[in-house]
C-alpha cells in the first residue's frame, strides 16, 4: 500500500516532479585526466512529462551530461521519476525504493523474529532519538565524551535487555560490556597522552569546526560499542548454555570452553570492523588511486584514521573476551568446583 502511495504522491512535493518518457543520446566524448586515465561523457536529451504543480501534464525537454563513473551525475531511465528546476535534473525521486527497502526489511524481521523482530526495529528507532538528544545537549555545551559514555550505558542496557530479555545472561553481558569499555577508554587516553595524536593523520577531520579531539575518542568508543556487546553477549549465553547442559561442569573445563569460544568468535569479529570501515572510505580510495595517489600514500594520509578506529576496536573485542568469560563463570558458578 505504501509502495502503491509512493508511485502516486507527486502532489505532496513543492518542486516539480518529471516522469521520464524518452532518452536520446545527443554526443558522446572522452576526457584524459593528467595521468592518462579516461572517461567517457554522454550528452542526452531527456524528455518527459510534468506530474505535478503548476505546469501538471506539460512536457519538458533537458539536455543532460552523464559521466561513465556517475560521480557526479546519475544515469536515468525511461519511467524514472526526477526532481527538476530551472530546466535541469537535479535528483531521482526515491521515496519508492525507500519504501520497497523498509518493507522488505520490517517483513523478514517479523518473519524471523515475530514480535522481537519489531520491538528490536522500535529500538534502533529509540536509539536514534536519544543518540540525536544527546547531540543537542552537546551544541547546548554539554561535554561530549560525558555523553558519549552515557549514550553507551544506555544503548548496551536497552539493546541487551530487549534482545535477551531479563535474565542472568543479560546481566553478565552488561557488566562485561560496561567494563570492557571503559577499559578501552582509559587505555585510548593513556596511549592518546603518550603519543600526543601522534602517527595518526587527520584530514578527514578537517571539516570539523571544532577541535577534533572532542570527536576522535567519542567515534572510537561508539565504533567498538557494537562488537563489544556482541562479544559480551555470545559469551554469557555460551556459558550459561554450558551449565544448563551439565550442572557439575567445572570451572576448569568452563574457561577452556570460554577460550575455544573466544578464539572462533575474535577473528570473524574483527573482519566485519575491518569490513565496516573499509567500505566507508572505498569510494574516496578509488578515487584517489584514479587520480594518481599510490596505494601507501593514500593509506598514510587518508586510510590511517580508519586503521586506528579497526585497531581499537579490535582491541575493545580481545579485552571482552576474559572479562566476560570471568564474570559470567562468577555469576553463574557460585560454587568452587
Amino acid at each position: 500500500l505504501l509502495t502503491i502511495f509512493t508511485l502516486n504522491n507527486d502532489f505532496l512535493y513543492k518542486k516539480e516532479i518529471m516522469k521520464i518518457t524518452s532518452i536520446e543520446v545527443k554526443s558522446e566524448d572522452e576526457s584524459t585526466n593528467p595521468f592518462g586515465f579516461k572517461e567517457k561523457y554522454t550528452t542526452k536529451i531527456i524528455e518527459g512529462k510534468i506530474t505535478n504543480g503548476k505546469r501538471k501534464n506539460s512536457k519538458e525537454s533537458i539536455i543532460y551530461e552523464e559521466s561513465y563513473s556517475s560521480l557526479v551525475t546519475d544515469k536515468y531511465k525511461v519511467g524514472d521519476k526526477v526532481f527538476i528546476s530551472n530546466h535541469d535534473i537535479d535528483e531521482l525521486k526515491r521515496d519508492t525504493y525507500i519504501v520497497v527497502i523498509t518493507s522488505i526489511f520490517i517483513i523478514l524481521l517479523y518473519l524471523l523474529g515475530k514480535i522481537r523482530g519489531l520491538i528490536t526495529l522500535c529500538l534502533v528507532s529509540i536509539n536514534a532519538l536519544v543518540f540525536y538528544f544527546l547531540l543537542e545537549l552537546y551544541f547546548k555545551g554539554m561535554n561530549l565524551l560525558l555523553l558519549c559514555m552515557l549514550e553507551s550505558i544506555f544503548f548496551t542496557c536497552i539493546s541487551l535487555l530487549v534482545s535477551s530479555g531479563k535474565n542472568k545472561k543479560t546481566l553478565c553481558a552488561i557488566i562485561s560490556t560496561i567494563i570492557s569499555t571503559i577499559l578501552l577508554l582509559i587505555m585510548s587516553l593513556i596511549i592518546i597522552k603518550l603519543t600526543d595524536y601522534k602517527g595518526t593523520n587527520f584530514n578527514e577531520l578537517s571539516f570539523l569546526t571544532v577541535p577534533f579531539e572532542d570527536i576522535f575518542i567519542c567515534e572510537l568508543i561508539v565504533g567498538a560499542l557494537g562488537a563489544i556487546m556482541d562479544v559480551a553477549i555470545t559469551i554469557s549465553s555460551s556459558i550459561c548454555e554450558l551449565i544448563e547442559k551439565d550442572k557439575d561442569i567445572s570451572k576448569k573445563a568452563l574457561i577452556k570452553s570460554g577460550k575455544m569460544i573466544g578464539k572462533d568468535i575474535m577473528g570473524t569479529m574483527m573482519n566485519v570492523l575491518f569490513f565496516t570501515y573499509l567500505c566507508s572510505g572505498l569510494p574516496i580510495f578509488v578515487l584517489a588511486l584514479r587520480n594518481g595517489y599510490s596505494v601507501s600514500n593514500y593509506i598514510n594520509n587518508n586510510f590511517n584514521l580508519e586503521i586506528t578506529r579497526f585497531l581499537t576496536g579490535s582491541i575493545g573485542i580481545v579485552i571482552t573476551i576474559p572479562i566476560s568469560l570471568f564474570i559470567a563463570i562468577k555469576i553463574f558458578k557460585k560454587d568452587d568446583k
